[in-house]
């Protein structure tokens, strides 16, 4: 959200704002940034940008898809699951944007969608990415926020078996995860079964760390089976045998830095930016 915020900013054709309802996190990214408003009228926008359950601040203005232009942030494929309340909101007429072409096929499949669905894959400001001073802390980095026991276990077993290892479970500000895994030399990164995209693994390999990381549907595009990553089943011991081939096999390990940084870059923010601000502009225009 707040890299479509910006990219709005970007463009002098539009004026940016959002409104954070009461129950918004505090550690927000707009703290002192321009365009936070309080007073939310979203009848005298000329365009308006929800994800998520954004739909439910529009709960005062029944119809108002077929007065204002929505544009409908898609980020995971919850969203075409009927058991999810995100299922509900497909029939509401939007511009839907989906970060991954799995996003885009769950949701078409649902055969509900109200207007047109594009991919725009996320992207990455190389810019904000660490560079390496050569330090290296551990041998393996875990991240296992969504998945916390999978994660202590492996930990547990890579560290009997001579590894070092700097298990992350909790939830870390960007910066500091990122940095964290990039003083390492082998990442495992543990998703849930099903993610929209799953950025941290292209981050990964857009800062040239070997990757571990199981299939998760949205993450398809990059994580290669053993052309970019490894992308063994989510359970321990296939995790653990993963760790042992790209540690005991350098080409195997320089292929998969070379190939996933070379894919990342696929992946730049400016292509995510550009096609949104024609989407924008098709809008405005209509």
């Amino acid at each position: 959200m707040f890299d479509y915020f910006n990219h709005t900013l970007s463009c002098d054709n539009y004026l940016a704002e959002i409104h954070l309802t009461q129950n918004s996190a505090t550690d927000h990214p707009w703290r002192g940034k321009q365009g936070v408003v309080k007073d939310y009228d979203p009848e005298n926008a000329e365009i308006l940008f929800v994800a998520g359950m954004d739909w439910t601040a529009l709960a005062a203005h029944p119809g108002i898809e077929e007065r204002v232009p929505v544009v409908n942030l898609v980020q995971g494929l919850r969203h075409a699951s009927p058991s999810n309340p995100l299922f509900g909101f497909l029939r509401r007429r939007a511009i839907r944007l989906c970060v991954s072409d799995q996003v885009a096929q769950a949701l078409k499949a649902t055969v509900l969608c109200n207007g047109p669905i594009h991919v725009i894959p996320n992207g990455i400001d190389f810019g904000l990415l660490p560079v390496s001073d050569g330090i290296v802390d551990c041998d393996i980095f875990v991240s296992g926020s969504k998945q916390p026991r999978l994660a202590s276990d492996l930990t547990a077993r890579l560290q009997e078996q001579g590894y070092t290892v700097d298990c992350q479970i909790e939830h870390l500000p960007r910066s500091v995860f990122l940095t964290r895994m990039a003083r390492t030399r082998v990442v495992v990164l543990l998703p849930l079964p099903e993610e929209g995209f799953y950025l941290p693994s292209l981050e990964a390999l857009a800062m040239g760390l070997v990757v571990i990381c199981p299939d998760c549907i949205g993450n398809r595009a990059f994580c290669i089976d053993r052309v970019t990553a490894l992308t063994p089943p989510l359970d321990l011991d296939h995790l653990v045998a993963a760790v042992h081939e790209v540690t005991r096999d350098p080409l195997l390990s320089k292929t998969l830095r070379d190939k996933g940084k070379e894919i990342s870059l696929r992946h730049d923010i400016r292509s995510e930016r550009e096609t949104f601000l024609n989407i924008l502009e098709d809008i405005r225009q209509a």
